[in-house]
């Protein structure tokens, strides 16, 4: 397993970031996509709030955003570049487990994600002010960020099972893949927004994470107590995994059982 890991992770470094130039027009796409994002937010920021904390804002927004289109479009998706080349059959047939991929994958993805967070603080740095992150409290943050990788692994597992099972996305995907984590708190605060939302943003598992981590590095306090958002988001979290987890063996059989399906993007 360990070999065919490190064979995965050697092929995506070189293929993903050195021979398709995926480095390059990675950080310069990261870049305009940053200076068009931030430029709203330093023209229309409020009065009375500092720059630094608007940087601050926008930073930890950005780490949401981006996790989310890394479990998205790197995880889930990758089910669906596999299935249109024909390898994830041949994994299948291999009597391998298709979670080896990830153990090659998902390194890459870390990677790429430390190296567009760096840019993105120095964009932010240049063009408002360097963002006014402190370390509030470690536990809430390792706390934060470990439920935090469990629901993006369970929001993959969900899309990931979504596309071998149809073969499509349509609007149900795009619900989960973005509506849903952004209308939850991925990128506002949840005391910031409607209290209609915030009443369906608590009976979700993204809400959680999000929400300890602004604590964490901002100290804006949870809408409710802070023991309470934790115990209830790894509760959350932990339900979210299990039951993204049975889904997904499920649409898995069912590959085996019918097929895949005509690959489509809607």
């Amino acid at each position: 397993m360990m070999e065919a890991a490190k064979a995965v992770l050697k092929a995506y470094f070189i293929t993903e970031l050195l021979r398709s130039r995926g480095l390059v027009f990675g950080i310069m796409s990261m870049v305009m996509w940053m200076v068009l994002f931030i430029a709203p937010l330093a023209l229309f920021r409020p009065p009375d709030m500092l720059e630094n904390m608007m940087s601050a804002y926008a930073f930890t927004a950005v780490i949401v955003f981006m996790s989310y289109s890394m479990a998205t479009w790197d995880w889930a998706w990758e089910l669906r570049w596999l299935l249109t080349r024909g390898i994830l059959e041949y994994v299948i047939a291999s009597g391998r487990s298709i979670f080896v991929l990830y153990a090659g994958i998902i390194p890459v993805s870390i990677m790429w994600m430390t190296m567009a967070l760096t840019i993105v603080y120095g964009v932010l740095s240049l063009l408002i002010a360097p963002p006014a992150i402190a370390l509030i409290d470690p536990l809430v943050l390792i706390i934060g960020i470990t439920v935090f990788a469990i629901v993006l692994f369970g929001h993959a597992l969900v899309l990931g099972g979504t596309t071998i099972s149809v073969g499509t996305s349509g609007p149900v995907m795009e619900i989960i893949s973005w509506i849903l984590p952004i209308a939850t708190g991925g990128l506002v605060p949840l005391r910031n927004m409607p209290q209609q939302i915030q009443v369906i943003a608590l009976y979700t598992p993204y809400s959680y994470p999000a929400e300890l981590i602004r604590y964490s590095l901002l100290g804006i306090e949870p809408i409710r107590p802070l023991n309470e958002m934790m115990l209830i988001g790894i509760t959350y979290a932990a339900i979210f995994l299990l039951a993204s987890i049975l889904y997904f063996n499920r649409q898995l059989k069912k590959l085996l059982r019918e097929g895949p399906k005509t690959i489509g993007m809607y």
